[in-house]
């Protein structure tokens, strides 16, 4: 949220505090666009006559920096709103008059953020492309997406349903199983090309999962006992 005036701000954060979102604030266009620059946001609520750029400066920015964001323009009643339905047309972003209503706001928010589904993608194909690397941590996450650690604590459990550690071993161990069937890669193999960092930790947690160690497991599953 980019507004001159403090009160703007912390009524839009009031309008989503029960709502699943991170929410950061700046209180003149040079601020926002520097915070669009290091982090991930998908939408930027910008107020129109925001100090030291205006909002078109401000998009210009964004569009040169190739910042992949959404705006939404929050213009004052003495704005033409003629002027704020051309800026809809030309730049494929919406407008609100103040005062702002809060359920006309939600609407917004809702029709402009990403779908569930689509962050759920995302973040799976994320772990899929990784999975193989032993030493892949959660901060790899924050710098892939440009998450806070507890937003990106909120995105998993929010989209994915449990944590990122308990999802990427799910992935490890289903690609695991997965080679111990179809390949003849030596079990010590398949733990590290499925990025566990050791032996003894794949042989645990694959047991843990299924009830057998890897090496039982693909002898049962070759005389059709699993």
């Amino acid at each position: 949220m980019v507004d001159r005036k403090s009160a703007a701000r912390s009524e839009i954060v009031r309008f989503l505090q029960d709502e699943p979102f991170e929410i950061v604030t700046a209180e003149n266009g040079g601020e926002g666009l520097e915070m669009l620059r290091r982090r991930d946001i998908d939408l930027a609520v910008v107020e129109a006559r925001v100090k030291e750029q205006d909002w078109t400066t401000l998009l210009r920015g964004i569009k040169a920096a190739e910042i992949r964001t959404e705006m939404l323009l929050v213009t004052s009643v003495r704005t033409p709103t003629s002027g704020g339905k051309r800026v809809h047309r030309a730049y494929s972003i919406g407008a609100l008059d103040k005062p702002i209503e809060r359920d006309s706001f939600l609407a917004n928010i809702n029709r402009t953020l990403p779908l569930q589904d689509s962050w759920k993608r995302r973040l799976e194909s994320f772990l899929e492309d990784n999975y193989k690397n032993p030493e892949l941590r959660f901060e790899d996450v924050e710098r892939h997406f440009r998450f806070s650690r507890t937003y990106g604590y909120r995105m998993f459990k929010q989209h994915l349903g449990e944590s990122f550690s308990v999802r990427l071993r799910k992935i490890r161990l289903a690609k695991a199983e997965e080679a111990l069937k179809n390949t003849t890669a030596s079990v010590s193999e398949i733990a590290y090309q499925c990025g566990f960092a050791s032996l003894s930790t794949f042989s645990k947690v694959f047991k843990a999962k299924f009830g057998r160690n890897p090496t039982t497991y693909r002898r049962n599953w070759k005389l059709g006992q699993i």
